[in-house]
């Protein structure tokens, strides 16, 4: 509804009321002040009453809102609830493992796993097909010797292919903490 349809509904209604009302030196038994304040006090309590149908209308809008809203969501959450336990209770959308396959479950109470309140998700496939056997690698090269160097605390190991492999620092091993005493 537009703001130009309200405007010219309440316009309407007004009118309406208008014409109810009694102009002075119209009434011909003297009665007309009466029926005015009457006919006022009428309009006043029908304003109030449906202002307040209105705002309880309103409210209960929100809460049955709220309410669905809740309803909705928890009827569609997934709950994560582990490897299935047969003396577990579970409900409608509960997720559970069981022998290398998940599942979810239909309905509230859906009995034994597998089986007909429970729709399979995923299960773990079988193994495959060993493929060729590559060709074999080269041995590492091992440790055939250290070269120390005390002044720094580092040995630097040498391996069987000539090369040297990465330093050990080992000087915090040998330095002395003055400070704890």
């Amino acid at each position: 509804m537009s703001m130009d349809t309200d405007v010219l509904d309440r316009l309407t209604e007004l009118e309406e009321r208008s014409r109810r009302l009694v102009l002075a030196g119209d009434d011909r038994d003297g009665w007309g002040a009466w029926h005015n304040l009457l006919e006022l006090r009428l309009m006043q309590q029908q304003d109030s009453e449906r202002a307040l149908l209105t705002e309880v209308i309103a409210s209960l809008q929100r809460d049955f809102q709220e309410s669905v809203k809740v309803a909705i969501e928890t009827a569609l959450a997934r709950r994560i609830r582990g490897t299935h336990d047969p003396k577990a209770e579970y409900f409608a959308n509960d997720l559970v493992a069981k022998d290398g396959a998940s599942f979810v479950a239909k309905r509230n109470n859906p009995g034994p796993l597998p089986g007909d309140g429970w729709q399979l998700l995923a299960r773990q496939g079988a193994r495959g097909i060993a493929g060729e056997r590559g060709a074999p690698g080269r041995d590492a090269p091992r440790i055939t010797g250290w070269i120390v160097d005390r002044s720094t605390y580092r040995v630097t190991p040498r391996l069987s292919d000539n090369t040297l492999g990465p330093a050990l620092e080992l000087g915090e091993l040998f330095v002395q903490d003055n400070t704890a005493a």
